[in-house]
């Protein structure tokens, strides 16, 4: 069982097959030391704006949505306000991810300044949650939750590693050494799929699957 099969179970536990939601995603986050704060990209409260800018991180916070830092004396999770609930679930449960499985002890701040494994494993601890908590819902209603969540899903990486039209989605498998478009055989149906930008994975080191993309690679 890997780091994040392990804290996802961890997590799920508790919730005895009903699904969780924000507050206890927040909660979570309070028991591991960390305070939410909410912030804008365009204009913040003097209390929000003054603790960002001591932290030197006005720009920084300017093209994400949600992101962590910590230092000797802080422990902040910032999450851009006036988001949905659905969104709101993805981005905490990523920095959950990111926080439960240590990616804070090897750098101040989650985001742009992440590996690539860690974005990948925070992603990966997310969708894991994200999809227990569509086996929870009613199955008249899965199909929609799971649009909306692929469609979460995306924005939510766009937003924070900057990805273009010509850096699309592609699927890693925990085993395999390539990468996969969304409808390639070999991994449609399959639970143990994490989502990167196609420059994080030929900078990984996988290759194409020549199935998805024949012999082209992009």
């Amino acid at each position: 069982m890997t780091a994040v099969q392990r804290e996802a179970h961890a997590f799920l536990a508790q919730f005895h097959h009903r699904p969780f939601t924000v507050t206890d995603l927040e909660k979570a986050l309070q028991e591991q030391g960390f305070s939410l704060v909410e912030f804008s990209r365009l204009s913040n409260c003097k209390e929000v704006g003054t603790l960002l800018t001591s932290l030197q991180l006005v720009n920084y916070a300017s093209g994400l949505s949600a992101f962590t830092y910590q230092d000797a004396n802080l422990r902040i999770v910032f999450l851009q306000e006036n988001l949905s609930q659905h969104e709101q679930m993805i981005l905490l449960s990523h920095e959950l991810g990111h926080i439960l499985c240590g990616h804070l002890n090897r750098a101040a701040t989650t985001g742009p300044g992440s590996g690539i494994l860690e974005e990948q494993e925070a992603n990966d601890f997310s969708a894991r949650l994200m999809r227990y908590n569509e086996t929870c819902r009613p199955r008249r209603t899965a199909t929609l939750i799971a649009l909306c969540l692929a469609v979460l899903v995306l924005a939510a990486v766009v937003t924070v590693g900057g990805v273009h039209r010509g850096n699309p989605t592609v699927y890693l498998t925990e085993s395999g050494q390539c990468y996969h478009k969304a409808d390639c055989k070999y991994i449609v149906g399959k639970d143990n799929t994490t989502a990167v930008t196609l420059r994080q994975a030929k900078a990984s080191g996988y290759d194409a699957c020549t199935w998805c993309f024949g012999h082209s690679g992009t």
